[in-house]
C-alpha cells in the first residue's frame, strides 16, 4: 500500500509535514513580530489577524488546555461551529467544566494505548485540545468537535452527555486527528482539483449533501475512528464499553464500505488520487 494517511509511512510523512509547516509558522511569526517564540502553537497557522494575537495564544500551552484567560482568548478569534444562541445563552462555549477534566484525561489515554496509526499521528500534530462546555440538551449527546485551518494543531472538543463518555469522546478525537492530517496535506496541494471541490457528495457521516472536499474529509475521519476502535484494548474495558466499541468498529466498517466509491468521479489531484487509492485499498480489505 501507498502510505500517506495509514502505517508507518503515512506516519513519517505526516510527522515531517507536520515539522516543516510549524517550522514555516514560526518563523513567520517571529519575523512579524520581530519576536524569538521557540515553540509553535495552533494558532500561528491564522491566516489574518496574526498581528493581533495575544502572547497568551503564541505560548506554549499544555496539551488538554486548562487556562481561562487564554480559553477567553480564543473566543476572540474563532467562534465554536455548533454554537447557537437559546434564550440569550451560548449553546457552546469555549471552558472546561472541573467535572470533565478526568473525561477528557481517560479519553486522551484510551487514545494513546491503542496500537492504531492514530495514535502516533495524534501525537506528532496535535499541540492542543480546546475543551468546549454545552447545553447538554442542545446539541448532540456524543458531543461536538471541530478542527480548522486557522489553528492547525487544535482540536475542539466538548464533553458527551451520554455513556461511555470516554470512549466516545476517544472516539471524536480519533475524529479530529483524521482531518488534522488531511488539513496538513491541504497546506499545499488542494486535494481534489479546483472545479470539483465544491461539487456535491453524499457526506458518509452526515448523510447529507456535502462539498466534495468535505464529504472527503468525513471518509477520512471514518477510516481513523475504524483503525482507533478495531486497535483498542477491550480487556481494559468495562462491558459496557466493550460492546459500544465492538459496535461502533463495525458500524464505522459498514459506512466505510458504503461510501468509498462515491467518489469515483470526482476529479483529484495526483496527491489526492493516492490518498483515495489508500482508503479504498484500506477499505477493501476491512473484514466485518
Amino acid at each position: 500500500m501507498n502510505q500517506w494517511l495509514t502505517g508507518n509511512t503515512g506516519i513519517s510523512k505526516l510527522q515531517q509535514l507536520s515539522t516543516q509547516f510549524k517550522k514555516v509558522c514560526l518563523t513567520r511569526i517571529n519575523s512579524e513580530l520581530n519576536s524569538s517564540f521557540k515553540h509553535y502553537t495552533p494558532f500561528m497557522s491564522l491566516d489574518s489577524k496574526r498581528s493581533m494575537l495575544p502572547n497568551e495564544l503564541l505560548n506554549k500551552q499544555e496539551l488538554l488546555v486548562k487556562n481561562t484567560t487564554v480559553l477567553k482568548l480564543i473566543s476572540n478569534f474563532y467562534t465554536p461551529p455548533a454554537n447557537k444562541i437559546v434564550e440569550g445563552k451560548n449553546t457552546v462555549e469555549f471552558g472546561l467544566v472541573h467535572s470533565s477534566e478526568e473525561i477528557f484525561e481517560s479519553a486522551i489515554n484510551l487514545l494513546r494505548k491503542s496500537d492504531s496509526f492514530v495514535t502516533n499521528i495524534f501525537d506528532s500534530i496535535v499541540k492542543n485540545i480546546i475543551p468546549m462546555k454545552t447545553i447538554e440538551d442542545e446539541v448532540r449527546k456524543e458531543g461536538v468537535g471541530n478542527s480548522n485551518h486557522e489553528s492547525i494543531g487544535a482540536i475542539y472538543l466538548s464533553k458527551p452527555s451520554v455513556e461511555p463518555k470516554r470512549v466516545q469522546l476517544a472516539i471524536n478525537i480519533a475524529h479530529e486527528v483524521g482531518h488534522q492530517a488531511l488539513m496538513l496535506y491541504q497546506t499545499s496541494d488542494s486535494i481534489i482539483q479546483m472545479d470539483d471541490l465544491n461539487k456535491s457528495i453524499i457526506s458518509p457521516v452526515r448523510k447529507t449533501q456535502r462539498p466534495a472536499i468535505q464529504a472527503f474529509h468525513a471518509l477520512v475521519a471514518l477510516m481513523y475512528m475504524k483503525d482507533f476502535t478495531n486497535s483498542v484494548n477491550t480487556k481494559e474495558l468495562s462491558k459496557n464499553e466493550k460492546e459500544f466499541i465492538l459496535e461502533q468498529n463495525n458500524h464505522f466498517g459498514t459506512t466505510l464500505k458504503n461510501n468509498i466509491y462515491n467518489f469515483r468521479d470526482i476529479n483529484f489531484t495526483q496527491v489526492g488520487k493516492l490518498i483515495y487509492n489508500e482508503i479504498i485499498e484500506y477499505v477493501e480489505n476491512i473484514e466485518l
